[in-house]
C-alpha cells in the first residue's frame, strides 16, 4: 500500500512541476501576443494604404503594361514562402500550415522557401521536396526591417530573372485570439482588385511620372509592407496558439491533479483503515 501512495505522490509532484512550466510559458506567450498585436495594428493602416495606391496605379497602367502584373511565361515552377514558427508547443499551428500548403502546391514543379526553424526541419526531411527547398537567410520570422528589405530585393530580382512563374507567401491570418486560418497571398505578380471611380470616365487622373514608372519605384516598398505585415500576423497567431495550448495544458493538469488527489486520499484512507484493522485484530488475538 505504501508503494502505491509513494507512486501517486510522485505523480502529483511531477504534474505540479510541469504545470509551473506551462503557466510560465503561457504568461510569456501572453506578453508576446500583446507585442505582436501592436505590431500588426501599427502596420495595418500603412499596408492597406499602400495596397490602395498600387491598385490605383495598376488600374491606370494603360500604355505599357508592366511585367509585375502578369506571370512569367514559359516558367513552370512557383515559389511559396511558408511562414512557420521557430519553436514548438503551439498546438496545431504548424501542422495546419503544412496541410494547407499541400492542397495548393505542385510537388513536382513548385519550390518552398520555409521561414522558421520548424518549417525548415519539416521539409528538409521530406523526400518529395528534395532539391526544391530554397534557402534565403534574409527571410526569417523576426521583424527586422533591414532584413525584410533585403529579402524583398532578392524576391523581386528572382521574379525579374524569371526563376519562378509566381511568388506567393503562405501565412496564418489572425481573426481573433482563438481563431486563425492559413492563407495564401500572391506577392508577384501583383493581384490587387482596383475599384474604379465613377468620375474617372470623363476626368481620368494624370500621373507624372507614368503609372508604370511609379509601380516600379514603389514595388520594393509594397513587397516590404506585405512581407512585414504577413510575418507579423503569423507571429501573432503563433503566440495566440501557444497561449491557447498552454491554457489547455493547465486545465488538463488541474483535472489530473484532482483525480490524483482523490486517488491518493482513497489509498491513504485505505492504508489507515488497514492499520486500524491490524491493530484491533492483534489486540483481540492477544486477549
Amino acid at each position: 500500500m505504501s508503494l502505491g501512495l509513494n507512486k501517486t505522490k510522485r505523480r502529483i509532484a511531477s504534474v505540479k512541476s510541469t504545470q509551473k512550466i506551462t503557466k510560465a510559458m503561457g504568461m510569456v506567450a501572453t506578453v508576446k501576443l500583446k507585442r505582436f498585436k501592436d505590431a500588426v495594428s501599427q502596420t495595418a493602416a500603412y499596408n492597406a494604404g499602400l495596397r490602395r495606391i498600387m491598385a490605383e496605379l495598376f488600374l491606370h497602367d494603360n500604355e505599357t503594361k508592366t511585367h509585375y502584373g502578369k506571370e512569367n511565361e514559359g516558367v513552370e515552377g512557383a515559389l511559396y514562402i511558408l511562414v512557420t514558427s521557430d519553436l514548438g508547443l503551439c498546438g496545431a499551428y504548424n501542422n495546419n500550415l503544412y496541410k494547407y500548403l499541400e492542397t495548393i502546391i505542385d510537388v513536382e514543379k513548385d519550390y518552398i522557401l520555409p521561414v522558421g526553424q520548424k518549417g525548415r526541419t519539416h521539409y528538409e526531411h521530406d523526400a518529395r521536396f528534395a532539391g526544391r527547398i530554397v534557402v534565403n537567410e534574409g527571410v526569417e520570422s523576426t521583424l527586422d526591417p533591414k532584413k525584410v528589405d533585403a529579402a524583398c530585393l532578392e524576391i523581386k530580382n528572382a521574379f525579374n530573372a524569371k526563376k519562378y512563374r509566381k511568388i506567393c507567401i503562405v501565412f496564418t491570418e489572425y481573426i481573433n485570439s482563438i481563431s486563425f486560418e492559413p492563407r495564401v497571398l500572391t506577392l508577384l505578380p501583383v493581384q490587387l482588385e482596383p475599384q474604379p471611380r465613377a468620375d474617372e470616365d470623363y476626368c481620368p487622373p494624370l500621373f507624372e511620372p507614368s503609372a508604370r514608372e511609379q509601380i516600379h519605384d514603389l514595388m520594393p516598398y509594397y513587397l516590404g509592407s506585405e512581407l512585414f505585415h504577413k510575418i507579423a500576423q503569423a507571429n501573432l497567431c503563433e503566440q495566440a496558439s501557444r497561449r491557447n495550448a498552454m491554457d489547455a495544458a493547465n486545465d488538463n493538469a488541474d483535472e489530473l491533479l484532482e483525480k490524483l488527489t482523490i486517488e491518493y486520499n482513497k489509498a491513504r484512507q485505505g492504508a489507515i483503515t488497514q492499520e486500524i484493522v491490524e491493530v484491533v485484530s492483534g489486540s483481540a488475538n492477544a486477549n
